[in-house]
């Protein structure tokens, strides 16, 4: 279960911004949300149309003089890419520009067995075939061996990237990074494509020429990259994704046309997110990044279905490898379910695609709440792919437990790793070991909503002025409201049970909702309760007339408390790792008969675990003492749980059952004496 935070309103700020700029109260709280408080900040907000001197980035001169200068010289100049979507249309841009002014030029771009960045090998590679300028674009800043041994070679090179600089930096001729703190441009947050298309801006001359003949791949590649969409980000999104519809690359126009996008058709970032860059990333997670480079850089019309549908082909691998490895997952946890109890859950694997790991990485996060490391042996090593939840840092742990690891990288919520395969016990125990002493109780994985909404809020006209804070995505969230003590009518299934429509009746109101996140049988909420609703909301039109929908996003029974569900939740989480529980807790802890018999009838109605634990919270049971009666009724054969799928059914045990003497709750009776 995640945690709610509702973003708490200032009634009188938001009147104030909206007397400001005309907009109504509704609009001005989500511009407060994003920290604007006035109405220049408003304007730059929805014009999007500054994009800043690339000259004021640090060495950008110095890149623009050495490329000028390699290209008059009719020196070979190659763009060293990298193999993620941010990678691949940094490559086009840059590549496609030096070639259309008449350069001698190539591009390169490492698979992911090669490894990330600037290797030897490609260098010896590049210098046989004759480059004499190497220009990184979302790569290179931590580089510091491969500049030396390119000096070697007397090969020239200019880096350009967006990640964090290191102390020391690599010996390059010029290092186009927003991130060096001798650079004082207005954007930091660039991505390695947004630095890309910088540096054609500076080469051309020409900033409005530029976003329109690249600004398409720039947009597609921020929105991969998941850098926030804020200030110019949000303008080289909003431009670039309007010019997709116009767009004159014939690989980009199949590729759109492989994701169901035709012509004249409007694309939100969602669908960028979703569609386009997941069969991009599939070139380099599942055969090589070229392919995808050479989609967009092909001049062969007839090669374009064929090669943007083989793309697609990829994703489908990729997804199918997802499924695979999350079964295997689910099988150790159904076999070990302490796995998904500790504070960390990390799970192994042989054979698993480091290319997918990540991905599968962040749907556990997503599913269960709290940090998640997924390791993939391969020999003697093995890779990790981690991400976390807000408040518990990957980087910190990673850097604390580093000399159990070959290498790592990354941040705050997402991080990668080598480790010995020998040692990877060793380092799974130290991981949880780590997060029990520096959280005792952990973080819980957060979901925002921007305010709590009324039904005399939820206007067609305040939805539909969403459309204006369009690009959603990082930092700028599609937004999510709350709406407490809806009444749950008129609950139905969709596509064959897959997902559930319903109505939600808001202040005397009736609402059409629908949850793709819960399948029918699993949703737990019948006609006549009373929930919370957390929801995004958008315009429907029917037959002329236009109403507001909802899609739900996450759902409690009316009057829910957080806090004791999550203190409740520790409890049983410290009971399943033999942690100290203090013994005045027995008694909302340990069930009596009637608690047993009504845990069991909830179960009768619904296969669903959390389902029923939201159906016994309403009878008054806590969370912690309706995982004690299942573990209870599992332990003598009455119950069968899956924790992985979310689900608990009756079973007939084997034998005769006494529940008074019970051995698993007579160990917690005297574990809590």
């Amino acid at each position: 279960m995640k945690k709610w935070v509702i973003n708490k309103q200032d009634a009188s700020a938001a009147k104030k911004l909206a007397g400001e700029t005309g907009l109504s109260e509704f609009a001005a709280k989500l511009l407060l949300n994003r920290g604007i408080t006035d109405r220049a900040g408003a304007e730059d907000f929805f014009n999007c149309t500054d994009i800043s001197d690339p000259m004021e980035i640090a060495d950008m001169d110095k890149a623009k003089r050495l490329i000028e200068n390699a290209m008059d010289n009719g020196d070979k100049i190659t763009v060293y890419g990298d193999y993620d979507c941010d990678g691949i249309t940094a490559t086009v841009i840059l590549f496609n520009y030096l070639e259309a002014m008449g350069a001698e030029a190539d591009w390169y771009i490492p698979s992911r067995d090669e490894g990330y960045g600037l290797n030897k090998d490609a260098i010896d590679y590049l210098a046989e075939n004759g480059t004499r300028l190497i220009v990184t674009v979302d790569n290179g800043i931590s580089a510091v061996e491969e500049a030396r041994y390119l000096q070697e070679k007397n090969i020239d090179l200019i880096i350009t990237d967006h990640h964090q600089v290191p102390d020391v930096l690599p010996a390059a001729k010029a290092i186009v990074d927003p991130h060096r703190p001798d650079d004082f441009s207005k954007c930091k947050e660039l991505a390695g494509c947004g630095v890309a298309l910088k540096l054609v801006m500076a080469l051309e001359n020409d900033i409005d020429s530029v976003m329109e003949n690249w600004g398409d791949f720039a947009a597609i590649g921020t929105v991969g990259d998941l850098v926030p969409l804020t200030g110019e980000n949000r303008s080289i999104v909003k431009q670039g994704l309007r010019n997709l519809n116009y767009t004159e690359n014939g690989g980009l126009v199949a590729l759109l046309r492989q994701c169901g996008i035709h012509e004249e058709d409007e694309i939100p970032s969602v669908t960028a997110a979703f569609t386009i860059c997941p069969r991009i990333n599939a070139a380099g997670r599942f055969s090589h990044p070229k392919e995808a480079a050479e989609l967009f850089l092909c001049d062969n019309p007839v090669m374009y279905n064929k090669m943007a549908e083989n793309l697609t082909v990829l994703n489908f691998q990729r997804q199918e490898e997802e499924k695979a490895i999350l079964s295997d997952i689910s099988r150790q946890i159904e076999e070990n379910p302490l796995i998904i109890k500790k504070r960390v859950l990390v799970v192994c694997g042989k054979g698993w695609r480091h290319g997918v790991i990540g991905i599968v990485a962040s749907k556990l996060l997503n599913k269960f709440g709290k940090p998640v490391l997924v390791i993939t042996e391969e020999g003697e090593t093995a890779r990790g792919s981690a991400r976390s939840v807000e408040g518990f840092s990957l980087f910190e742990m990673l850097s604390e437990l580093s000399e159990l690891l070959i290498r790592f990288g990354g941040h705050t919520k997402a991080a990668g790793f080598t480790v010995e395969t020998q040692r990877i016990p060793e380092f799974m125990n130290a991981v949880n070991e780590y997060a029990a002493k520096h959280n005792p109780v952990m973080p819980k994985d957060i979901i925002r909503a921007e305010m709590s909404l009324s039904a005399d809020e939820l206007t067609v006209e305040n939805i539909e002025s969403l459309e204006y804070f369009q690009p959603f995505g990082e930092g700028n969230p599609s937004p999510v409201f709350h709406i407490g003590g809806a009444r749950i009518k008129a609950v139905k299934p969709l596509k064959e049970g897959k997902y559930v429509a319903f109505t939600a009746e808001i202040g005397g109101r009736d609402f059409k909702a629908v949850s793709f996140s819960s399948a029918y049988d699993d949703f737990g909420f019948k006609d006549g309760d009373i929930a919370d609703l957390l929801v995004t909301a958008e315009i429907n039109e029917y037959n002329g007339s236009r109403s507001v929908n909802l899609r739900l996003s996450d759902i409690r029974p009316g009057g829910f408390r957080e806090d004791r569900f999550f203190a409740a939740e520790n409890a049983y989480e410290s009971l399943c790792l033999n942690e100290p529980i203090d013994p005045a807790l027995a008694k909302r802890i340990i069930p009596d008969r009637r608690v047993q018999e009504a845990v069991y009838d909830t179960v009768k109605k619904s296969s669903c675990l959390s389902a029923c634990a939201d159906a016994a919270c309403s009878m008054g049971i806590n969370y912690c003492m309706f995982r004690v009666v299942v573990d209870m009724f599992v332990s003598v054969g009455l119950m069968k749980i899956n924790e992985f799928d979310n689900t608990v059914i009756l079973q007939k045990p084997a034998n005769k059952v006494d529940l008074e003497n019970c051995p698993f709750i007579l160990h917690l009776k005297e574990k809590l004496k």
